[in-house]
């Protein structure tokens, strides 16, 4: 029945209508994906198929993902492609040509009138921030001024519960990969030399917080976050091989089947069928119903719900529940998804991301998933920036939330001056923090530290984090000073000389941190007191044998004489903007190779941001929104964000 239906799908989509002057993008969405339709999409010339590309994520990382597909087909010819996935959600992000419906009994084709074919720059989405932040204060026990930020107004989930303190342990765990040409050119992207080894750090449950009692608990993440890790602690075994020559009826051992079945929405039909015959969401199904027949006291399953569509998801977890407490067995579930704590009414929920534990005592069926119309309107991403109260607040959230997806390893400064962005739905999203400019600039900060969470990056949000910052900064009455070594942030603000104005090192190379530079004078001066040579020969920072790079004798461009001594310009001091010399062989070659970064330093010249001062109780809500709503890129500032604009 399903191959005669998905036939009839197939001849009312007529493929030969479909443009093949540039790139086509196709999405089907449904509750399934018919083989009959994949089969004619294989006539398409010069075209790919990709089936359920973005169920295994959460729909944050889904939207980023689908939103840098966008911007890279938009930008090479790649052909014809055809994806199938079960989550609406994306569609905007991802604006295809085309979208087939799929619906029980019949096809519909919607039309993007401004889809990838028919675009020559990439759309975006539009971001905007609101942000409660009155000023920046300098001097003794200055900050930023305006509502504080706290990690306890948003709880888990929408339940209510108790926060188990201590629950889990930071570890650190370390993989290597092959080094092969593509994890090569993959590394090139770091800034520093890439060995094939990875260290990553990640919260442990520890047992002994599961103190209560307890019959379903769930530990939820995003990817990459450890639930796979920790779902192992409660005796995960190995994934049941199924024979393809027998049905997956018949390879269930439990009495009644009929009631499994029921439990886990797999229906008896596609259990009659052999495992290899079933889709990719029917597969997920009988995993579980071949999980739900072990022996053991606590039955665990990864990735639960997760290649399923969410209405069908709900269903699973309000039948499966009532079958694990009449059986009086534990059953622990991970998966990327919030909602399936709501849904399958846990007593307790792991997150992998930040360690916290919450034993929920709300037992109420969550609220269905609302119905996802088809849509390509350009999607609005509103996020709220708060203060951290804090210099030691700031550190501890960074510590937990952020440093992980940091590019640099380093101590932060004392003063360390932070806010948080989330959405207006409490997740977290960045990470910005200021601190005081070492020299002798009067007034003046520098932007210590920058980070977007993996699923919100591809939006722009970080420029424009650092833009608000900045604005605030200078109405205050002070400067900022910006260096990063990260290519597409500096990149971003060379482009606005409006904004951002170069400073002297900026495009040059950086060969050590700010703290070691200032460790080197130290010692440089030191000897030139004493009588000794102030050049940069040998030098040692805490045992550690620093060698320079190898430049001209002298350098005219730049030598400068400083209480009569001459000294060639070498990195940092090197300002002429030339590249050392390759070292030869025969002199220095027991001298190491030194990693060069690019820096890219500016500082912030464009207007300042005044925020209505005084208690924000005491100012109208309305107007502080509408005088606070952030939206820097228009199409008076930057031009290649027009598009958005006008659409």
């Amino acid at each position: 029945m399903q191959l005669s239906r998905a036939a009839r799908w197939r001849r009312e989509v007529d493929f030969s209508e479909i443009p093949g002057s540039r790139n086509a993008l196709f999405a089907h969405s449904g509750e399934a994906f018919p083989r009959a339709l994949t089969r004619g999409a294989r006539a398409l010339p010069a075209g790919s198929i990709g089936d359920d590309r973005f169920a295994m994520v959460d729909a944050e990382t889904a939207h980023s993902l689908c939103t840098g597909l966008h911007r890279y087909l938009c930008q090479h010819d790649c052909g014809r492609i055809l994806l199938a996935t079960c989550k609406k959600s994306v569609l905007p992000f991802l604006q295809p040509d085309f979208v087939i419906e799929l619906l029980p009994d019949k096809a519909v084709v919607h039309r993007n009138g401004h889809g990838i074919s028919a675009l020559t720059s990439p759309m975006r989405p539009m971001v905007s921030i609101n942000t409660a932040v009155e000023r920046f204060a300098g001097g003794p026990g200055g900050g930023w001024r305006g509502p504080e930020e706290s990690l306890d107004d948003m709880p888990l989930q929408s339940r209510t519960g108790q926060r188990i303190p201590g629950a889990s342990v930071r570890e650190e765990f370390q993989v290597s990969v092959g080094l092969d040409e593509c994890t090569a050119a993959v590394s090139k992207a770091f800034d520093h030399p890439f060995d094939g080894s990875i260290k990553q750090k990640c919260f442990r449950l520890k047992p002994e917080a599961l103190s209560f009692s307890w019959s379903i608990g769930a530990i939820i993440g995003p990817s990459g976050s450890g639930k796979s890790t920790n779902l192992k602690n409660f005796g995960q075994g190995l994934p049941f091989q199924w024979d393809p020559a027998k049905s997956v009826w018949d390879q269930l051992p439990y009495g009644d089947k009929k009631k499994l079945l029921e439990a886990v929405t797999l229906g008896e039909a596609a259990a009659r069928r052999s495992y290899d015959q079933l889709s990719a969401g029917e597969r997920s199904l009988a995993q579980l119903a071949r999980s739900l027949c072990s022996n053991g006291s606590v039955i665990t399953v990864d990735e639960f719900t997760s290649l399923l569509d969410r209405h069908r998801a709900y269903q699973v977890c309000t039948k499966i529940h009532p079958f694990i407490m009449e059986r009086g067995i534990q059953l622990v579930v991970a998966g990327c998804h919030k909602d399936i704590a709501d849904w399958l009414r846990v007593n307790w929920v792991f997150e992998a991301d930040s360690g916290e534990l919450l034993q929920v005592q709300d037992f109420t069926v969550g609220s269905p998933p609302p119905r996802i119309a088809v849509s390509f309107e350009v999607p609005k991403i509103d996020l709220v920036m708060r203060r951290l109260e804090t210099s030691t607040r700031s550190r501890n959230i960074f510590a937990s939330h952020f440093e992980a997806h940091h590019y640099m390893d380093g101590l932060l400064p004392t003063g360390l001056y932070g806010q948080l962005i989330r959405t207006t739905s409490g997740e977290l999203v960045a990470f910005h923090a200021v601190s005081a400019q070492p020299g002798q600039i009067h007034n003046a900060m520098r932007e210590s530290r920058l980070v977007v969470l993996p699923p919100w990056q591809g939006y722009g949000i970080g420029p424009r984090a650092s833009t608000l910052a900045a604005e605030l900064i200078v109405a205050s009455g002070m400067r900022l000073f910006c260096k990063t070594s990260q290519e597409a942030l500096g990149s971003h603000r060379s482009k606005a000389p409006y904004l951002w104005r170069p400073t002297t090192t900026n495009g040059k190379p950086m060969t050590a941190s700010l703290s070691e530079g200032f460790t080197r004078k130290r010692k440089r001066e030191a000897k030139r007191l004493e009588g000794g040579s102030a050049g940069h020969e040998g030098d040692v920072v805490d045992n550690i044998d620093v060698e320079p790079p190898v430049f001209d004798a002298d350098c005219v461009a730049c030598v400068r004489e400083r209480d009569g001594v001459r000294r060639a310009g070498r990195p940092p001091k090197h300002t002429c903007g030339r590249a050392p010399k390759a070292p030869l062989d025969n002199d220095v070659a027991h001298r190491r190779p030194v990693v060069r970064r690019v820096c890219y330093s500016h500082e912030y010249i464009g207007p300042g941001r005044h925020q209505q001062k005084g208690p924000v109780e005491d100012v109208n809500e309305e107007e502080l929104k509408a005088s606070t709503m952030l939206k820097l890129m228009t199409t008076e500032q930057i031009p290649e964000m027009a598009e958005i604009v006008l659409v």
